[in-house]
């Protein structure tokens, strides 16, 4: 069971706070990552960030 899967079972009945506060943490560990990175790797924390936030954007079981 992955991650999104655990954080939907347990958040089912508050899917649009789930997903600010998934999106939320993406953006912190986004940011963590860059700045422990120096900036070398930008591009691909962006790609990852990108991708997690739609798999966020699930969490309700609709896209969107």
């Amino acid at each position: 069971m992955s991650i999104f899967d655990k954080a939907k079972s347990v958040l089912r009945g508050h899917s649009d706070k789930a997903e600010d506060a998934a999106n939320k943490g993406v953006d912190k560990a986004a940011e963590v990552a860059k700045e422990k990175t120096g900036g070398k790797y930008d591009e691909h924390i962006d790609t990852a960030g990108t991708k997690a936030k739609e798999m966020t954007d699930r969490i309700d079981g609709q896209s969107g």
